[in-house]
């Protein structure tokens, strides 16, 4: 189970989940719940958060096998419980969906899905602030979770755009447009107050849409 949000929410998820593999384990008749019973189990708990309007702020993730086929579904603070080949939470979810929709095969092998996770995260570093180039895999089979080191993600910055145009530049323009707006506001605003030629207003108001274009 991974999940993004509120880190003091998840613990208590994780501990919630714990509490019920241990119950299961304490009646000792050979009944364990698979990986489906769980996202069931942490879906209503999510829903009674909600109702009671003290939510966990996580959107959850699970994977697993049952039965020999893999599991993957998505829990979000609602309790709205989806299951399907392929998921994303956070903000993935607006970029990263898209690109796994596009490129989603279930006869691709690990290191082609790997590659399109890589891809996914590339998008996203270049639009998170916040975000960091390094990420780790962790990789979900029948004999379990293997996770495996973290990765840099490459990206690209050499535009043409960045290359040419500093930031210097784009400030002194923006800055001499603001200039420009206020300055013709004001001679607006003088040209039908304060003058009392129409012939004055009109060479005035001429040279003020000039000035504004």
């Amino acid at each position: 189970m991974a999940a993004t949000g509120e880190y003091a929410d998840f613990q208590e998820a994780t501990r919630k989940m714990n509490e019920l593999t241990r119950d299961s384990e304490s009646y000792d008749d050979n009944i364990h719940f698979t990986v489906k019973d769980y996202a069931n189990y942490l879906s209503r708990i999510c829903y009674e958060r909600r109702n009671n309007q003290n939510p966990y702020y996580n959107n959850f993730v699970i994977a697993g096998f049952e039965n020999g086929e893999s599991f993957l579904a998505t829990v979000d603070l609602y309790g709205s419980y989806i299951k399907n080949d392929y998921v994303a939470i956070g903000f993935s979810k607006h970029f990263g969906l898209a690109l796994l929709a596009n490129d989603w095969n279930p006869n691709k092998t690990y290191e082609e899905c790997k590659e399109i996770l890589k891809q996914c995260f590339s998008v996203l570093y270049v639009r998170a602030c916040q975000a960091l180039d390094r990420v780790q895999f962790t990789f979900v089979g029948k004999d379990g979770a293997v996770v495996h080191a973290p990765e840099k993600i490459e990206s690209k910055w050499d535009f043409r755009e960045f290359r040419e145009r500093k930031n210097e530049k784009l400030w002194q323009w923006s800055h001499w447009s603001i200039f420009n707006v206020y300055f013709c506001i004001f001679l607006f605003f003088i040209g039908f107050t304060n003058l009392s030629s129409k012939k004055n207003r009109y060479y005035l108001n001429r040279f003020i849409l000039q000035k504004c274009r």
